[in-house]
């Protein structure tokens, strides 16, 4: 039987330390934890449908019945305010009770009918609080994963890893790739998994060429490439990882994307270490494919954060938010090569950012003879 959470483990005190210094450098009283992932970070609480409101000394979690008995165990540190109307009249109270004039809001999360609905209630109070716009506040400050969060993640990548291998000798041709994606989600949670961190990608020849495809009644074909694209997760934390099988025959075009896909990851995973910049890190595995003739046939970033959310800051892109890498970081590293109506390769792993380099996290093999299925 579980017992309530009485007290903030000593992590969360840290990465609290952490928000509240933010706060004096933006001259808040208080931030709103209106993004589910922020809200986790801070307080351990897994439910949906709850705000938080972070205050020099204070944390107060806003949620409704359903999330009261949960709110408890995970959380029972926090000053819980039980909603029974609307979200945004609890809001206003709760501003109000925690004496906060300035309240920060996260632009990203925060939808224009929030915002107003809680202009609105705040005017009903006559309280004199001041709504204040800020961005990716708790998302970079995210970036670069404390020791509890390393662990997980490592232990989300293991499990993903285990579940491939154990879909892998069930690969045949003549299943959907409805199938394939869903025997790999019950070996993920059959070991542990809460979910796939991210709806499963199962593409089978020229469906592979498409990035993002979702998987549906094609079936798996002798002589065709099939790209898997899963991830664990794990008591909230997110793997991510790609593997492009190859069925039977393996044709020269699609001996030549793989080989050039797996020298770019390569040369880009030596090339990461503190102090590379998210532009420079593609840019190592870009100008490799661009060398082979496929630049525009690579249309995406070479990878992204990873944490509590699938998609997290930093961004590894030729276009983005240039910024130098951490150690802590945790990003992918995914570049691949997209032939419409023919097919596609991408490679990828997740890799920590160490003091003197980086660690893949992810150990499955990379080789094109890994990879291939008789």
């Amino acid at each position: 039987m579980q017992t309530a959470a009485t007290r903030p483990k000593a992590f969360l005190k840290v990465r609290q330390k952490t928000v509240r210094q933010a706060l004096k450098q933006l001259k808040l009283d208080a931030l709103l934890l209106s993004d589910t992932a922020d809200l986790n970070y801070l307080t351990g609480f897994s439910g949906d449908d709850s705000m938080g409101l972070i205050t020099a000394r204070d944390i107060y979690l806003v949620t409704d019945f359903r999330y009261g008995q949960q709110a408890g165990l995970e959380a029972g540190w926090c000053k819980l305010a039980l909603r029974d109307g609307s979200m945004s009249a609890t809001l206003a109270q709760t501003f109000q009770d925690a004496k906060a004039a300035r309240v920060g809001y996260e632009v990203n999360s925060v939808t224009v009918g929030q915002l107003r609905a809680m202009e609105k209630a705040l005017q009903e109070k006559k309280g004199a609080v001041e709504l204040v716009g800020v961005e990716n506040v708790l998302a970079n400050i995210r970036k670069v994963k404390d020791d509890h969060e390393i662990d997980l993640i490592r232990k989300s990548v293991a499990l993903a890893e285990e579940a491939f291998e154990a879909l892998k000798p069930q690969i045949k041709p003549g299943l959907t790739e409805n199938h394939i994606a869903g025997l790999l989600v019950l070996e993920l949670r059959s070991r542990g998994a809460s979910d796939a961190s991210f709806p499963v990608i199962v593409a089978s020849g020229p469906n592979s060429s498409l990035p993002h495809y979702r998987p549906g009644e094609a079936l798996v074909q002798k002589d065709q490439p099939l790209l898997i694209d899963w991830g664990a997760s794990l008591r909230g934390y997110c793997s991510d990882l790609t593997r492009t099988l190859m069925i039977g025959r393996i044709s020269p075009r699609m001996k030549t994307l793989y080989r050039v896909v797996l020298e770019a990851q390569t040369a880009a995973i030596r090339f990461l270490r503190p102090g590379v910049t998210t532009t420079q890190a593609d840019t190592v595995a870009r100008e490799i494919i661009e060398r082979a003739g496929y630049g525009k046939e690579f249309g995406h970033g070479l990878g992204h954060g990873i944490g509590l959310q699938i998609h997290e800051l930093p961004a590894l892109r030729k276009k983005a938010g240039e910024e130098e890498l951490r150690p802590g970081m945790i990003v992918t590293v995914e570049p691949g090569i997209y032939l419409p109506g023919e097919g596609g390769v991408r490679i990828e792993d997740d890799v920590l950012i160490t003091h003197s380099g980086c660690e893949v996290l992810s150990s499955l093999p990379r080789t094109l003879e890994a990879c291939h299925i008789e």
